[in-house]
């Protein structure tokens, strides 16, 4: 059995270079690429989902829930990090590098915390994926996906640079053999061309 890593949807703000919300929704692309995804996934033995409780990731899990009828799971430890006061903000309008490892976004996550949430998100996957008698898949952001995939999973970044990280993308792994990575940032089960997107 194996657990699947994705990334949700796409949304307006991913389009637009926007430092998102938990309450921004889906695009319409980012809706027809979470139904390709439960094109793609649907007749998998995937018995439970756990989802990032933002508002995009839940609207991302909803087909493919719908289609499994398998339990939904909504975890905090998911969510994308926060960066506090710059949520809304353009990047353009940015003009320092808000995502360096010494930056402390007021009212926001410094990098370390955001690892360490990350980190227990990991186990909290762990956890779930041995309490799930079949396959996990596991729907959240792309800088929760990128910390996990180099810092937790150890994958080179110039390999995880060269597929990225696109919306709906999935990284399969073997349950009990996290190092098996048999699948990384695919994105063969959409069939539109997408428009590569920010990561937060």
């Amino acid at each position: 059995m194996s657990i699947y890593l994705v990334r949700h949807g796409e949304t307006d703000g991913n389009r637009n270079r926007v430092v998102q919300t938990p309450e921004t929704p889906l695009s319409a692309q980012g809706h027809q690429q979470s139904s390709e995804l439960a094109d793609a996934y649907q007749h998998l033995p995937i018995s439970r989902i756990l989802c990032s409780d933002h508002t995009r990731t839940q609207q991302t899990a909803e087909p493919i829930h719908q289609r499994l009828g398998c339990e939904l799971v909504l975890s905090e430890l998911l969510q994308e990090r926060n960066l506090g006061d710059l949520r809304g903000s353009p990047w353009k309008q940015i003009k320092f590098d808000f995502l360096a490892p010494d930056y402390q976004p007021q009212n926001g996550e410094s990098f370390q915390q955001f690892g360490e949430r990350v980190e227990r998100a990991w186990q909290h996957i762990v956890e779930h994926a041995a309490a799930t008698p079949d396959s996990l898949m596991v729907i959240t952001h792309g800088l929760v996906l990128k910390y996990i995939l180099i810092e937790i999973l150890n994958i080179d970044e110039a390999r995880l640079t060269q597929s990225g990280i696109e919306n709906t993308c999935v990284t399969k792994m073997d349950k009990s053999d996290f190092e098996n990575i048999e699948m990384l940032c695919d994105i063969s089960h959409l069939r539109h061309k997408t428009v590569a997107g920010a990561a937060v």
